[in-house]
C-alpha cells in the first residue's frame, strides 16, 4: 500500500497532463489539479472511516472500480513496501508537469490576452 503522497502526486499530475492537453482553457485549472490529486486519495478514505471499516478496506483491496482513481489499486499493489524514494519520484514528476505546464501556458499570450479583453492594460497609451 503506498503513500498518500504517492497518490495525491500522481493523480495531480495526471490530472495537469489532463488539463494542459485536452482542456486548455479550462476556467480554474489549479483547483482542478487539487480535486484530481484529492480524487486519487479517495480509495483510501478507509483509513479515517468510523463505520464499515472492514468493509471498505475490502473493497479497497479487491475491487477493479478503484482503478477509476488514477491506478490507486495498481500503484498499492506495485508499491507495497510504501516506498519514500517512489513517492519523492512521484512528487517530482507531479512539479515537473506542473512546470512544463505553466511554461507553456505563460507562452500562449493569446490566451493570456482573451481573459482580459483584446487591449492589456500595458499596451494602452497614457494622455500626457
Amino acid at each position: 500500500m503506498s503513500l498518500g503522497i504517492t497518490h495525491f502526486a500522481i493523480g495531480a499530475g495526471m490530472t495537469t497532463l489532463l488539463v494542459t492537453l485536452v482542456v486548455p482553457r479550462a476556467r480554474y485549472p489549479r483547483t482542478l489539479v487539487l480535486v484530481g490529486g484529492v480524487w486519487a486519495m479517495i480509495p483510501d478514505f478507509y483509513l479515517l472511516s468510523p463505520v464499515a471499516r472492514e468493509q471498505l478496506y475490502h473493497f479497497h483491496r479487491e475491487s477493479v472500480v478503484m482503478e477509476l482513481f488514477w491506478f490507486h489499486r495498481t500503484i498499492d499493489t506495485l508499491d507495497a513496501g510504501k516506498s519514500i524514494p517512489l513517492a519523492a519520484g512521484t512528487v517530482a514528476f507531479f512539479l515537473t508537469v506542473t512546470a512544463v505546464a505553466d511554461r507553456r501556458d505563460y507562452r500562449r499570450p493569446e490566451r493570456l490576452r482573451s481573459g482580459h479583453g483584446s487591449e492589456s492594460r500595458l499596451d494602452r497609451k497614457r494622455d500626457p
